[in-house]
């Protein structure tokens, strides 16, 4: 491992109830943090071909989205899951720029009350980017490019939300985990 998880800035999340019934209580044993985090770290798994699919499969949801559903959260969900397959597995691949612009567009996603052409454009133009990035393996943040990229995003999801509420949104909303 190139770096000691245990001298890093660790912020330490409490599992639900639920979670915990499913995966038991107490402390995780430090060897297998170690064993799984070397795994993460030595990973040789290329991560395009499996975009690749994920974006194919947001494209086919985005896609089959009615253009004025009856209930957008049921008419939504294959979208949702499709970019939390990105997001998840793109921090994985070292793919930082990908599942921050996920992140966003998650975020978008899960805060709509209505589906119509600007949110359909929106999503598809995220899709759109972050194939062009998997396309041309684009690893990490993406440098200067990378944080125009994920500031014009989260600035048309803030001006998508202005626009239908007449009112600014709080602009922590669509800042990337």
């Amino acid at each position: 491992m190139s770096d000691n998880f245990q001298d890093k800035d660790v912020n330490i999340i409490k599992a639900s109830r639920m979670l915990q019934a499913k995966v038991g209580s107490g402390d995780i044993d430090k060897e297998r943090i170690a064993k799984s985090q070397s795994v993460i770290e030595s990973n040789k798994v290329d991560f395009v071909p499996l975009a690749r699919q994920f974006l194919e499969e947001l494209d086919n949801a985005l896609q089959a989205v009615p253009e004025a559903p009856q209930d957008i959260k049921t008419a939504i969900q294959p979208v949702i899951e499709s970019v939390m397959q990105i997001k998840g597995n793109a921090a994985m691949f070292n793919y930082t720029l990908v599942g921050s612009l996920a992140s966003i567009v998650l975020n978008f996603l899960e805060n709509l009350n209505t589906w119509d052409k600007d949110s359909h454009d929106i999503v598809e133009a995220h899709m759109k980017t972050l194939q062009l990035i998997v396309n041309n393996g684009m690893k990490g943040d993406g440098g200067q490019y990378g944080t125009q990229l994920v500031t014009e995003l989260r600035d048309a999801c803030q001006r998508y939300f202005n626009k239908k509420s007449g009112e600014p949104v709080a602009s922590d909303v669509f800042f990337v985990e």
